[in-house]
């Protein structure tokens, strides 16, 4: 025979062992969160390129996993003590893309050790980037192809204050900061005149993250005998001016397939070499080779190019010739 008074009491001391062990378990970690980062930006007309990363610092737990979004050509390269790679590896005569810097290395999670890198966006697919950080410690990154474009992931192991759509939101008011100080300074471009000597400049903006990739916003007319000079100020790009008598500009890349792997990726030595012509008439091929900032790289930061000839002269930059960087000289 049952005693139900017993049962009854059984099941409410039961009950006060399970609330009071629910209490006294350790509090378990918790979630891993994912976090958004954008790479990049440009307006609609490729005029003006954001070159950062947006938002350029972030807070995140140990644990928890950054999506960097894709809206340029660029990379995300975590060095992990090592040396930054060089964007060309020469092989004889040639030189070629570093696969380091154009292709995928490291596995997906991080904690400050070896080479990670998430190559670079192929054609117009979208593109995105993860990697899951193991190990608490503040984590510099940047992107190899563009120097100065830095980011910092800050990895705790307490609890964060924000959230991922608030450092979402703080990494577009980021990026349309950018993109909008890019507009302002190319409303302002003017070539600077002196007598027979005009100097385009090539600009851009360590601080706002901007690249102007135009050469001019309207075609320099000037007369004939008037020397350009083209003047590479811009911290993050390398530039070329190229004159192809009408024909489209060479590919700066040239892809080499390999089976089984990624292909080889030639740098054209059309793109690279210069030429030794100081004036133009509108016929031939005259190219600058590759440009950078000073004191960036052993290239030369300006070109110069004394016109002879009327005329209405198209130019490109190879490097940034798919995004329609080109620009109009009109000689009378």
């Amino acid at each position: 025979m049952f005693c139900w008074p017993f049962l009854y009491l059984a099941a409410r001391a039961a009950a006060a062992f399970i609330i009071l062990s629910a209490a006294i378990a350790p509090t378990h970690a918790a979630a891993a969160t994912r976090w958004t980062v954008i790479v990049g930006g440009h307006t609609k007309d490729n005029s003006v390129y954001a070159n950062g990363f947006y938002p350029r610092e972030l807070t995140i737990r140990v644990g928890d996993t950054v999506t960097w979004k894709f809206d340029g050509y660029h990379n995300v390269t975590f060095l992990g003590g090592g040396p930054k790679p060089s964007f060309a590896i020469k092989n004889g005569s040639m030189f070629y893309g570093n696969p380091q810097v154009f292709f995928p290395a490291g596995g997906s999670q991080y904690d400050g050790t070896g080479l990670h890198n998430s190559g670079t966006p192929q054609g117009d697919k979208p593109f995105s980037y993860s990697l899951t950080f193991t190990k608490p410690a503040r984590y510099e990154y940047a992107c190899t192809i563009h120097p100065g474009m830095t980011g910092i992931v800050n990895v705790v192991q307490n609890q964060v204050t924000g959230s991922p759509a608030a450092a979402l939101a703080r990494g577009q008011n980021e990026q349309a900061a950018s993109v909008n100080s890019g507009m302002k300074a190319y409303e302002n471009l003017n070539p600077r005149r002196s007598g027979t000597r005009v100097v385009v400049t090539l600009t851009g903006n360590r601080q706002d993250r901007y690249s102007l990739l135009r050469f001019t916003r309207d075609p320099l007319v000037i007369p004939v005998g008037t020397t350009v000079t083209w003047m590479v100020r811009d911290p993050f790009e390398i530039h070329t001016v190229t004159f192809t008598s009408g024909k489209r500009p060479p590919k700066l890349i040239v892809p080499e397939p390999q089976a089984g792997r990624p292909p080889k990726l030639l740098l054209n030595a059309a793109a690279l070499t210069p030429t030794t012509v100081k004036t133009y008439n509108g016929t031939g091929y005259v190219n600058s080779g590759l440009l950078s900032p000073p004191g960036t790289s052993g290239s030369p930061s300006s070109f110069s190019l004394t016109f002879t000839k009327p005329g209405r002269y198209e130019y490109w930059c190879i490097v940034h010739a798919d995004v329609d960087q080109k620009g109009i000289i009109v000689v009378k």
